[in-house]
């Protein structure tokens, strides 16, 4: 059985951002029963990431999800973002309830996902001032590549 390919090769697909996050399964998410992520909650992930790289200076090559040429970055933003997003709804969710024999947090997990989205942010950060340097740089010197995007 041949493998069909479900995303594209040059923007990235919901599915392309489920896979990554593992949250392409609703069975999968035993306590969600559900798929953690909405449509267009990845959009505005997506979109949030792109938009930091338009705002952060210098302002080069202004781009939106659909052209947004640097796949695995976009990637690492975007599920960056939903970990921001995600840890929100847990912190905003966050009690503690007492049952006989124990208690219940099942909410708590906002540190969890604030600490690797914070990881994966600071990344693409570092990833969106090195690219927007050597771009600068290669322009500043007249070296551009005539293909580049």
């Amino acid at each position: 059985m041949a493998l069909v390919p479900q995303g594209n090769d040059s923007v990235i697909t919901d599915l392309d951002i489920r896979i990554w996050l593992r949250d392409n399964d609703p069975e999968a998410n035993l306590l969600l029963d559900d798929l953690e992520f909405t449509p267009e909650e990845l959009r505005t992930a997506m979109t949030l990431a792109v938009d930091y790289w338009n705002d952060s200076p210098p302002y080069l090559h202004n781009f939106d999800v659909n052209s947004f040429p640097y796949r695995s970055a976009l990637l690492n933003g975007t599920v960056a973002n939903l970990l921001f997003i995600a840890a929100h709804r847990y912190r905003r969710n966050d009690l503690q309830y007492n049952v006989p024999g124990g208690a219940v947090n099942d909410q708590a997990r906002h540190k969890e996902y604030d600490a690797v989205g914070g990881k994966l942010w600071a990344q693409f950060q570092s990833w969106v001032a090195h690219n927007k340097q050597a771009i600068n740089m290669e322009q500043g010197f007249a070296i551009v590549d005539p293909t580049y995007r």
